[in-house]
């Protein structure tokens, strides 16, 4: 499937009379079956040459958009590194690994999901990993609503225990008092694990006048322990390993917590997957909003809500996409 082919993708659907019913596919369903079906049969060596030959194509199209995406990618190295003139090729055999071995995770995902804003936010991420087109991405910008709370999705009340998980330098609970006001929660936790951010928590707790904070000076994982981070740096993308300059207590948000939790919002750079299983008890007993960064690897857009759905099949699943235009970041899970 290449880029010029794209736009006759679906039209052929199996020879079902397309006259237009309520219960005949769209246009977004289509593209996604169209997608599966030029995966089907394929390896990863495959799916890793078809991926590379639209990388190559998206340099020749526009080789400076190309070129700042490329250096994003190999700075944070989430998703793989991608140097073809040493031939190394990680990202597209990560994306190749993604598409052939989790076919039927995605499908499912699309059948789970809402509304069809959702399930073209899914489409479009998955149309890009292959072919690199940044006019998926710009498709699926939205600027309604602030990241992770979007109104059509989420409802907040007086009685809410809110738990930002990944609290950086207090940016979402100042977001979160800005969509609901500061009358809208019982207690905030925040949970941070830099020193530096945490400083600026707590000059924006000052001086947005919010009540009822509980910084924890901790990370969220599925166990209680010990973690290190490298530095002491402001950053919004600090990762805990196993050794490091400065020791950082990690929890269960399940052993952590004693309120009725009733919102959990997540974004820490990949380790979603270990702090959702740290409080899948917490969903089961109190079913709260889940609003979860599911971009800092190809799995965790399947795989938090694969999670999610074993421990609680109750909770129905949304896509939304805040970031920039360019290179798809900052698509969020909601679970509600």
């Amino acid at each position: 499937m290449s880029t010029q082919s794209e736009s006759s993708a679906g039209n052929d659907f199996n020879g079902i009379d397309q006259t237009c019913s309520p219960a005949m596919p769209n246009q977004i369903d289509m593209e996604l079956k169209s997608l599966m079906e030029f995966l089907e049969g394929k390896d990863v060596l495959e799916m890793t040459e078809a991926i590379k030959q639209n990388l190559r194509y998206f340099s020749t199209t526009n080789n400076r958009l190309y070129d700042n995406t490329i250096r994003f990618i190999n700075e944070h190295k989430l998703w793989g590194t991608y140097y073809p003139e040493r031939e190394d090729y990680e990202l597209a055999e990560n994306r190749a690994h993604a598409f052939v071995e989790h076919k039927a995770d995605f499908e499912w995902l699309y059948r789970v999901l809402q509304d069809n804003r959702s399930k073209r936010i899914l489409v479009n991420i998955l149309y890009y990993w292959l072919m690199s087109d940044p006019a998926r991405v710009d498709q699926i910008c939205d600027k309604t609503f602030s990241q992770y709370f979007d109104l059509d999705i989420v409802k907040c009340g007086k009685n809410e225990v809110f738990v930002d998980v990944g609290g950086f330098i207090g940016d979402t609970l100042v977001s979160y008092v800005k969509t609901f006001g500061n009358n809208c929660h019982q207690k905030l936790y925040c949970y941070e694990i830099a020193p530096a951010n945490i400083e600026y928590i707590k000059k924006n707790i000052e001086l947005f006048h919010i009540d009822n904070v509980e910084i924890r000076e901790k990370g969220a994982s599925d166990r209680d322990g010990t973690m290190y981070l490298s530095s002491d740096k402001l950053s919004s993308v600090n990762q805990l390993s196993e050794s490091g300059a400065i020791a950082v207590p990690i929890v269960k948000i399940d052993d952590d917590i004693e309120e009725d939790v009733t919102f959990i919002k997540m974004d820490i750079e990949g380790a979603e997957e270990k702090a959702l299983s740290g409080c899948l008890e917490t969903i089961k007993k109190n079913h709260p909003k889940l609003a979860l960064s599911v971009y800092h690897n190809h799995k965790d857009l399947w795989k938090l809500a694969r999670m999610i759905d074993e421990a609680d099949p109750s909770y129905r699943f949304y896509l939304r996409y805040y970031g920039s235009p360019v290179f798809p970041t900052e698509y969020i899970l909601y679970a509600v």
